[in-house]
Formats: C-alpha cells, structure tokens, sequence
C-alpha cells in the first residue's frame, strides 16, 4: 500500500515528494517527471482505490432510463428460450452487480497489467524496475482512464446506450458487427492516450535507460495485442 517504513535517510525525500494531487497532475501534463518521481517512490494503493470508488459510484448512481437500456441490451443477447427476472429486479441486479465488477476488476486489471508491464521491461528490454513501481505507474495512469469514464457518462445519458466508445469505431456507419468493425471500436482516443503516457512514465522510471520512443512503442505494440484479443472476443462471443 502507500504506507511505508520512513527512515531519516527518506524522510525529507518524502517531505518533498508532490501528494496525490500533484501526482496526478502530473499524469496529463507530465508523464516523464511522473516516471522519476515513482523511481524514488512508489505510492499505488489509494491512487487506484480514489479511482476504483468514483467509478464504482458512477455506475451505482446512473438513472434508471439508462440502467433500463442496458438490461434491454442483455436481455436481446439471451437465448429466447432463457427466463429473465422481472425488469425491476434486472436493474437492480445490474446496477449492484455491474458495480462490484468495476470495482474488483479496476484492482485485477492493475495488478495483472503490472505483471505484464515487468515481463515487458524487466525481462525482455532488461531493467531493474520493481513490480511495485510498474503497479504504481499504472495505477496513476488509471486516471486518464477515469476520465474517459467521466466524459462518457453525458454521452451515454443523452443516447440512453452504454455501449458508445470515443473509438475509431465512429467512422462506421452503423455499429460494429465484424471483426475490423469491432477492432476499430476496440480503439479508444483515451485508450491511446493512457497508452501513451504510460510508455513516457515506464521511460522515467528505467532513468532514461529506454528511450520515450522505445518505452511507447513497447506499450503500442502490448495494446494492439489487447485490441486484437478484445476485438475477437466481441466478434465470437459476443458484447
């Protein structure tokens, strides 16, 4: 977590390390000093939690019309066969359930995109970052993720539909239904920004051992991986 043993030796590093806010600031305006200041330290705990409870409650508090709309939208994917609950209770069940996903997934996304990001630059390009710092990198990038959140909340409000992304997916002219429909959709304007910055961050914390090219390319070519694999899954199975 963000608690750690001080000593006097970084007691009056810590004193001038920039707070959550100030870190924060630092993901959309820059990244590469973000990355120096995680080198030192590597707070992650509530920079990710902050960012895991306004989601969370974002969701929990979308109007009813919208939270209808999505249980319509699953309720067109199951088989017509299939039972379905009262509609009250669906959206009470979707508003509860999606929540708690958001919530436990924010943390398991983190922690396994961690895990990837140290196979990545410590065992392929041969740093020495720690887990914890890879952690921390991608939990203060979580924010610009966040915002996309927020930006699209109206959006979805105003189309009563969950499912529109700022992606390359709104040069279609209808919704997605292949798979370069889907893989364009899978996409995201906010998905190549934190993208972006994460490489600028992972560059920061290497000290300039790789370079903001090579540091971002590396991110680019691990989230095309993700975009592909995302956009099989939309097209096989559906969502």
């Amino acid at each position: 977590m963000d608690n750690e043993v001080r000593t006097p030796e970084t007691a009056s590093t810590d004193a001038a390390s920039p707070n959550l806010i100030q870190r924060v600031m630092l993901v959309f305006f820059s990244p590469s000093k973000l990355g120096e200041v995680l080198r030192v330290r590597s707070p992650w705990f509530w920079t990710l939690t902050i960012v895991a409870v306004v989601s969370t409650l974002a969701w929990a508090l979308l109007p009813g019309e919208l939270m209808q709309a999505v249980v319509e939208a699953q309720a067109a994917q199951r088989p017509q066969n299939q039972q379905a609950m009262d509609p009250e209770t669906m959206i009470r069940v979707t508003r509860i359930f999606g929540a708690l996903t958001i919530l436990v997934i924010t943390y398991i996304f983190a922690a396994v995109a961690a895990g990837i990001l140290y196979l990545a630059f410590n065992v392929a390009l041969g740093q020495d970052i720690t887990y914890k710092q890879h952690l921390s990198a991608m939990s203060h990038v979580y924010w610009i993720n966040l915002l996309g959140f927020l930006v699209l909340l109206p959006i979805w409000l105003a189309k009563l539909d969950v499912q529109v992304t700022l992606s390359l997916g709104l040069l279609l002219p209808e919704g997605p239904d292949s798979f370069v429909g889907h893989l364009l959709n899978s996409i995201t304007i906010f998905g190549l920004w934190s993208t972006f910055a994460l490489g600028v961050v992972e560059s920061g914390l290497t000290g300039g051992k790789v370079t903001v090219g090579k540091a971002v390319t590396t991110m680019l070519v691990l989230y095309s991986v993700w975009v592909v694999v995302s956009a099989l899954r939309a097209t096989f199975l559906g969502g």
